[in-house]
């Protein structure tokens, strides 16, 4: 009996044929020069053919968000689900529009910290129209998530440092405002003085 593909993998077949091709990733493209030859030791290299899948476009079907798919992991994608059973991923651009926003990327030139960001080699980006504090933090994590990383450890040192210096306050207030030891005075106990009995009294006056 001849195996027969599911309905759905037939149409998501049907819609990858159609897919919209994306550029592979990377900067080398056929027939680019690799090297010309003018260098003595040198011959001149060109980039015959190259090898790939390909890559097509896929959409968030919630917020229309764009990105690159290779071709073996296309049927993956296009198979995953929210709990509410919708799919995640289309072929197709689902149009939505977007609210924009006014906050910027932690990385955009205006930031109060760019100086410091610049110190510590960290890229530019000049998105400006993102609609919350929620979003820039995914729009970090997504699109620059080695620079995040320098953000957020840099931010868990300065914290620490804070926490010791805080902590060296408090035990210097403390050490100011404990009591002074007093000096302690030797105290002498009165000498007692000696009982005489009336008998031993009769006795001494009779000598």
């Amino acid at each position: 009996m001849e195996d027969t593909m599911p309905d759905e993998d037939m149409i998501l077949e049907a819609m990858i044929k159609e897919a919209q091709a994306a550029p592979e990733p990377g900067e080398l493209k056929r027939a680019q020069v690799l090297k010309d030859g003018k260098e003595a030791d040198t011959a001149p290299m060109i980039a015959k053919e190259l090898t790939s899948a390909g890559y097509v476009w896929i959409y968030d079907t919630r917020t229309g968000d764009r990105s690159k798919c290779n071709r073996n992991m296309l049927m993956q994608h296009l198979k995953k689900t929210r709990p509410d059973g919708s799919t995640v991923f289309t072929l197709h651009d689902p149009h939505i529009e977007v609210k924009a926003g006014k906050m910027k990327c932690l990385l955009h030139p205006d930031n109060p910290n760019r100086a410091k960001y610049d110190d510590m080699g960290l890229a530019t980006c000049l998105k400006s129209n993102i609609p919350s504090e929620f979003l820039v933090t995914r729009h970090m994590k997504k699109r620059h998530k080695m620079e995040w990383e320098q953000i957020e450890h840099d931010r868990a040192e300065a914290e620490k440092q804070e926490d010791r210096a805080e902590r060296r306050h408090l035990m210097a207030m403390m050490a100011r405002n404990a009591p002074k030891v007093e000096e302690v005075m030797e105290i002498k106990e009165p000498e007692r003085e000696l009982y005489v009995s009336d008998k031993d009294k009769a006795k001494l006056k009779s000598k």
